[in-house]
């Protein structure tokens, strides 16, 4: 397909316009594509689609056009022609703005038809404002091989800083528990020691005499109200029992 002026009948239409250098018929998305395919970018002057009414809704792809814009000039025009009485033009607008086309006008023929025309939008000029040098600008240079306004970072350090860490004590060398007690499976003879400076605990009694008999037997001021009955010597496994909540 050669020509500026390109006219794709969609479907069973016909282009009436004697002005087109090419017409081609097309149905589906590969007609479409071969179409395209031949075109240089920006070599079409105008565009014309030619579609029946009654096939818009099925032939008349909205995305199509998106794809044709690159192979226009920046100041061509592109027009839809809708055959048919009340056409559903939604699909045409919606290509033109998927397309980036600027709507322009929109004509109805005698017979009913819709012939909708866009244009393509001209790419905006930006042009960079030049930079105003400052009258007292000071100007810097990185290539400067002098290093008497530089930083040693090591003088930065204070000695305590690089200081060695104190020296462990004789005590702390040796022994391998951490805590405040000695841990269960101390090798260090710390627990040794400790069991030899603990006092012994002394169990309290009440001059009732009978605490080991439960609370029934108990007195008002017996330390084991509330402990469950126990033999006699044992009154020190009472008082470490603790409530499992």
């Amino acid at each position: 397909m050669t020509g500026s002026v390109v006219c794709l009948q969609i479907g069973g239409a016909t282009c009436s316009n004697t002005s087109c250098e090419s017409k081609v018929a097309v149905s589906t998305m590969d007609e479409f594509a071969s179409s395209r395919a031949s075109l240089a970018q920006s070599s079409l002057e105008k565009l014309s689609f030619v579609v029946d009414a009654s096939d818009v809704a099925s032939l008349y792809n909205p995305m199509e056009l998106a794809n044709w814009v690159p192979l226009l000039r920046p100041d061509a025009t592109v027009s839809i022609k809708v055959v048919g009485e009340n056409p559903d033009l939604q699909p045409v607008h919606t290509s033109f703005l998927l397309a980036g086309l600027s709507s322009a006008s929109e004509r109805r023929e005698t017979d009913g038809s819709r012939v909708l025309t866009a244009t393509k939008k001209k790419a905006a000029t930006i042009s960079a404002a030049p930079l105003k040098k400052a009258a007292n600008a000071v100007t810097v240079s990185l290539d400067d091989d002098d290093d008497d306004d530089m930083i040693d970072e090591d003088n930065l350090l204070s000695d305590d800083v690089l200081a060695a860490p104190p020296a462990m004590g004789a005590r702390t060398a040796t022994d391998d528990c951490s805590g405040r007690k000695a841990c269960d499976n101390c090798t260090c003879g710390r627990a040794d020691a400790e069991a030899a400076t603990e006092q012994p605990k002394t169990a309290p009694s009440s001059s009732c005499g009978k605490c080991n008999l439960g609370d029934a037997f108990r007195c008002a001021s017996c330390p084991y109200l509330g402990k469950p009955a126990f033999k006699a010597g044992e009154e020190h496994l009472v008082l470490d029992m603790t409530d499992d909540f």
